[in-house]
C-alpha cells in the first residue's frame, strides 16, 4: 500500500479546489487503478457506443444476449456511467428493464 501511495503522490497530484500537489482522494485513486487494470486492447469511445446504443437496446428488448452479441458496447456501458445513464433512459423509454 505504501508503494501505491508513493506513486499516487508523485504522479497523480490532485490539482482541484485550489490545492496544488494534493494527492487524489484514496477512493478516486483506487477506482482509477481498477479502470487502468481492466483496460482492454480494443475499446470503443462514447461516441461509438452511442451510435450502437439503439441497436443494443433493441436486442435487450427482444430478450437477446446483447452483451454477447455486442461485447464492446457492453464493456463500454459497464465502465462509463454517463453512457450507462443514457442507455438506462433508453430502456425506460422502451419500457424494458435494464440487463
Amino acid at each position: 500500500m505504501r508503494f501505491i501511495e508513493t506513486i499516487q503522490r508523485r504522479y497523480f497530484p490532485f490539482r482541484g479546489r485550489g490545492m496544488p500537489g494534493r494527492p487524489l482522494p484514496p477512493a478516486m485513486f483506487t477506482r482509477l487503478l481498477r479502470q487502468v487494470a481492466q483496460t482492454q486492447a480494443t475499446e470503443i469511445a462514447c461516441d461509438e457506443a452511442y451510435r450502437f446504443m439503439d441497436r443494443f437496446a433493441e436486442r435487450v428488448a427482444h430478450g437477446e444476449d446483447a452483451g454477447r452479441l455486442m461485447p464492446q458496447v457492453q464493456q463500454h456501458l459497464d465502465r462509463c456511467p454517463d453512457c450507462r445513464e443514457e442507455f438506462d433512459a433508453l430502456l425506460r423509454a422502451l419500457d424494458v428493464r435494464p440487463a
